[in-house]
């Protein structure tokens, strides 16, 4: 399991951004809270400790500094069960038996065990959730997800450890609102590269419609852009995703704004959860990076055989949020080694993945 709390330990000669010492993980078990043995609470803290190439610490980390900031390193340590978990139907993304070559998803002892790209999402909005907590850069409370980007250079290991290294690349001034976008860098234990993350946040009220925002970029080329669906085509296919249902007992309305005992591959938010309208909302919302799972393991299956070693890269735009039970849309067009995609709101219509595509090998 993610023994994320025992590796300062194991890992101090190198740069390592760690948990606090505890025998807690991160789990991911049937409903996404986390019931093994041990739990990982959500709100635990994330210890920041000193990076030897930077002289400020993490609470003294502003707009203005972040620049000549140094991120530590965190290291993800994962088994078969975790990679399982991840694609279970029901649970998760929505793999079960029925689907093509569902062994190499669901078979602990399959050797060519799969794992599929978003299994790597979670850990990086954890470090990310963390900075905005503990340093001076974006608040967390009025702060949304952007644009996604994961390119994969190698396929996932089954079972293994996993670096991520995060960099800043740039601030862009959106109107309404600042940009952050942020890469992460992942390796595996020889330094080989694994995998780029591109991973933007949007904080809200602070662009040129504010006295803060005035001065900064408004695009970057740095920034892997989103690609519109072709124009007068037909998709070659439309399919359903449902998100799992919502469970009331689960919904903390008076507390801190993460439950306690939640897993960070949970699929829901569960306190107050942004629009694009800037209000706060009294119910939960799925996190996006779990319902993009669920499209993209549909892609596998209808334009790639169910074999996620096929993947190169996704892109996508998480344009409006979703609810608990909802069921979404997905319209795909098949071009070339390209499945370009949108994907919508099937209650209200709205576009909640935009301009986003899948290349495959």
């Amino acid at each position: 399991m993610f023994r994320l709390g025992q590796l300062a330990s194991i890992f101090g000669g190198r740069n390592l951004f760690i948990m606090q010492q505890s025998t807690r993980f991160a789990s991911i078990i049937s409903d996404g809270r986390g019931k093994c043995d041990e739990s990982f609470d959500s709100n635990y803290k994330m210890c920041f400790g000193p990076s030897s190439e930077s002289h400020l610490g993490i609470k003294d980390v502003t707009k203005e500094n972040v620049w000549g900031y140094k991120f530590p390193q965190v290291c993800l340590k994962y088994g078969k069960e975790d990679s399982i978990q991840h694609a279970l139907a029901g649970r998760t993304v929505g793999i079960d038996a029925s689907y093509p070559n569902s062994s190499r998803y669901l078979d602990r002892g399959d050797k060519s065990l799969h794992v599929l790209p978003t299994f790597l999402l979670p850990l990086a909005n954890k470090i990310l959730m963390e900075l905005s907590r503990q340093s001076q850069i974006i608040p967390n409370d009025r702060t949304v997800h952007g644009e996604i980007y994961i390119k994969m250079l190698h396929p996932l290991e089954p079972e293994g450890e996993i670096w991520y290294d995060l960099e800043l690349v740039d601030i862009l001034d959106k109107g309404k609102g600042t940009l952050y976008c942020y890469n992460f860098h992942g390796t595996d234990t020889t330094g080989t590269k694994i995998f780029l993350i591109e991973y933007q946040m949007y904080e809200i009220g602070t662009g040129s419609d504010s006295s803060s925002g005035k001065g900064r970029p408004t695009r970057s080329e740095k920034v892997i852009p989103i690609l519109p669906p072709p124009q007068g085509k037909e998709p070659d296919v439309v399919f359903p995703f449902t998100v799992v249902p919502f469970d009331p007992k689960y919904f903390d309305e008076e507390g801190s704004p993460l439950a306690k005992n939640v897993s960070i591959y949970s699929t829901q938010h569960y306190k107050q959860y942004y629009s694009i309208t800037d209000k706060l909302r009294p119910e939960p919302r799925c996190h996006g990076r779990y319902y993009l799972g669920g499209v993209i393991q549909s892609i596998f299956k209808y334009f790639g055989d169910g074999d996620a070693s096929k993947f190169k890269s996704v892109k996508t735009r998480l344009a409006y949020p979703v609810s608990p039970g909802e069921t979404i849309l997905t319209k795909a067009w098949h071009l070339g080694e390209r499945i370009q995609f949108e994907t919508f709101s099937k209650q209200n219509g709205k576009c909640v993945l935009q301009a986003s595509y899948i290349d495959l090998d």
